[in-house]
Parts: C-alpha cells; structure tokens; sequence
C-alpha cells in the first residue's frame, strides 16, 4: 500500500514525500521560474514529469561534463548515480520522483545557488 509520511511547503510549491514498501516516492511541485534539486546522489534516481516543462541540468560530478535540455512532460528523466541535477521550471511543473534506499543527497554549490537566488 502506498504510504504517507509527510508533506512540505515553501516559495517553489510542496513536496508530498510517500513510500511503497522500499521506494521513496516524492511528488514535487515546481511553480513557473522557481528550481528544484542543486545535488547528487550515490543511487540512482527517477523524474517521472507529469506536467509542465521544465530547464534541466545535470553534471557529472567526476567528469564535469554538463548537459543541459528543455523537457515537456510527460517524460522520464533517470538520473545516474554521482550526477549533479537542477530542474528549472519553465512552466508549472509537477513530478514524480522515485529512489530505493534511504535518501540522502550532497549538495553541489553551483547548482544549489541558482535555487537559492531564485527563492529570494
């Protein structure tokens, strides 16, 4: 049965955080100009975008190598473990995130700081 734990909300939209036996499932709102992410994990991670369009970034942290790509939902972004990802919302945007394991995540300055200045 899909669980409930907990919900949270700031300036970019909420975050309902749910669970499925070992999966971590997240649906995450984005309103238009704000972004989410500005980290990287040692899993890895799915986006499913259920709507909106989205700026997407992503970094491989050992290489540096970066991409960058306009997304339109409905799409599935999967994200490599060791890779930096920032979702800049073009548009109201929400998505599904979903990941094993427990969560935990380093943030990657650069990507972090266009979150933070688009929340001021």
């Amino acid at each position: 049965m899909l669980q409930f734990e907990k919900d949270a909300t700031d300036v970019r939209g909420t975050i309902l955080f749910l669970k499925y036996k070992e999966k971590s499932i997240n649906i995450v709102q984005i309103k238009k100009g704000f972004a989410r992410g500005g980290h990287y994990h040692n899993f890895p991670s799915v986006h499913h975008l259920i709507s909106g369009v989205i700026q997407y970034h992503e970094t491989d942290i050992q290489t540096n190598q970066e991409t960058i790509k306009t997304i339109s939902a409905p799409a599935i972004i999967s994200v490599p473990p060791m890779a930096a990802h920032l979702l800049i919302a073009l548009e109201d945007t929400i998505f599904a995130e979903e990941f094993g394991n427990d969560y935990s995540a380093t943030e990657y300055p650069r990507y972090r700081d266009t979150v933070k200045q688009k929340m001021s």
